[in-house]
């Protein structure tokens, strides 16, 4: 079994971010990320085998990205952490280096995942998320389409489109569900205090609107036309507590549609742990319970970045840091260390405050459930339709865990990662009662999906147990 004083898991700005306060001060860090190089979706890079490209080396990620170097940093690409068997320790999985890691304290950077939401023809092939656009542009060079439509909810979208722009798309129309440019006149006092943001948003409007592409607010995709792949996408007004106006439909050609309603934070492993959590829409779902030092209700474990509640870079990497300084003055509460977190405290401060007024301002419809017909797939790892899922609560199972187990909707590679959102937002609906009110699925380890072999190579002691099989461990 590994040790360190510090166990970071992520290496996006926020793992990064916490890694370089750890080793600064003199802690020892193990860092663990799924992907073969850091930089998490923000710095994505191309896989080492593009030879003839730039790599990231001057800048902030530059900054970011010389901790991985350093003696006091043990990093581990390719590893999937899977559980969290007991306090202070978690499993993960890396080949023949997969085994378990004790620290003083964890850090859990995990990111976020997008929250696609169903509709007709969103199975299409040429309907990818915000997410997967910008893994395919970023990580494999691989531009999603020649002409498409970006279409959601969310500050992601212009970043989507963005990417697509400079990676030679058109970009023919931003479809936004909220009448966000209404609403940003009333958060401008809140948004400037985050000035280089608000400029570099207002630039990027800018290069789109001078290339051409359409900005439709109050208005979502209602459905994706093709045969064998996308060639239309359908738009109609939609209004804040979700109806839509199909007596107004808008139909652009497109061969690829990209979409995206938000994050949500990437909760597996806080839930292993056994964290607190509450749900708040706003922050993209389920978010760990923190304190002022974002350690969970667990001690010794942090969630920082947008794995904890949605909110963007700079907030990813002021709470990476703010995360060590608090493992730090649990040991030596030293003059030095309490005024930088003192500095840090009042930067979050502010950008919370702006992530406040973006999240204000993006607020989406109560409910995207009318875009859904009865022959769209709510769930496509398993191909579970709305009408299989009203099929089977008219047959009883009206709560979540009763219509997982009857049409098997979360049972598939994404674990209920795109689905069980929806799933709740049905259930809730029928029973009229919150999301946060239902009965929810357990988690169960591995957070991710693992290769049966990597554990193979962990030495586990065998099971204790009782001399007789047939009665209960402990007995």
């Amino acid at each position: 079994m590994k040790t360190a004083d510090i166990a970071i898991v992520g290496a996006g700005p926020a793992g990064l971010a916490a890694a370089g306060e750890a080793v600064g001060h003199g802690l020892s860090v193990v860092l663990m990320d799924d992907n073969s190089q850091p930089g998490g979706q923000y710095f994505r890079q191309l896989p080492h085998q593009f030879h003839h490209v730039d790599r990231i080396r001057g800048g902030r990620a530059g900054r970011l990205f010389k901790v991985i170097d350093h003696p006091r940093l043990h990093y581990l690409p390719d590893c999937v952490v899977w559980n969290v068997p007991e306090a202070g320790v978690l499993a993960y999985a890396a080949g023949a280096d997969s085994g378990r890691v004790r620290a003083d304290a964890i850090v859990v950077a995990a990111g976020a995942t997008d929250r696609p939401l169903p509709f007709p023809g969103w199975t299409l092939p040429g309907v990818v998320t915000a997410g997967g656009s910008q893994n395919m542009i970023k990580g494999q060079g691989v531009r999603p389409g020649e002409h498409v439509v970006v279409a959601g909810n969310g500050p992601l979208l212009l970043v989507a489109a963005m990417t697509l722009l400079n990676a030679g798309a058109t970009v023919r129309a931003l479809v936004e569900a909220a009448p966000f440019q209404k609403r940003a006149r009333s958060r401008l006092m809140s948004l400037s205090r985050s000035p280089t943001l608000l400029a570099q948003a207002l630039s990027w409007r800018l290069q789109l609107a001078a290339a051409g592409t359409s900005f439709l607010t109050g208005q979502a995709v209602i459905e994706a036309h093709g045969a064998s792949a996308l060639e239309a996408v359908s738009i109609a007004p939609i209004d804040h507590l979700g109806n839509v106006d199909r007596t107004h439909v808008t139909t652009l050609r497109a061969d690829c549609l990209v979409v995206g309603n938000g994050l949500a934070p990437a909760v597996e492993l806080t839930r292993l742990a056994g964290c607190a959590h509450h749900h708040d829409p706003l922050l993209g779902g389920w978010t760990p319970r923190r304190s002022a030092d974002l350690e969970t209700t667990v001690p010794g474990l942090y969630a920082v970045g947008d794995g904890a509640a949605i909110g963007g870079m700079e907030l990813a990497l002021a709470e990476g840091r703010t995360a060590v300084l608090a493992a730090l003055l649990q040991r030596s509460a030293s003059a030095s260390l309490r005024r930088r977190r003192r500095n840090l405290a009042r930067r979050l401060d502010r950008l919370n405050r702006f992530r406040a007024a973006v999240a204000d301002i993006f607020a989406p419809p109560e409910t995207f459930l009318g875009l859904i017909t009865p022959a769209t797939p709510v769930c496509r790892c398993e191909n579970v339709t709305l009408a299989e899922l009203e099929g089977s609560a008219a047959e009883g199972a009206t709560g979540m865990v009763q219509q997982k187990s009857t049409t098997r909707l979360s049972m598939g590679r994404c674990q209920g990662r795109y689905c069980l959102a929806t799933l709740a937002d049905l259930v809730a609906t029928r029973r009229g009662i919150g999301v946060a009110d239902l009965d929810w699925p357990r988690i169960r380890p591995p957070a991710r999906p693992v290769r049966l072999g990597d554990l193979l190579h962990e030495a586990v002691p065998p099971p204790a147990l009782p001399e007789d099989p047939h009665l209960p461990r402990g007995s």
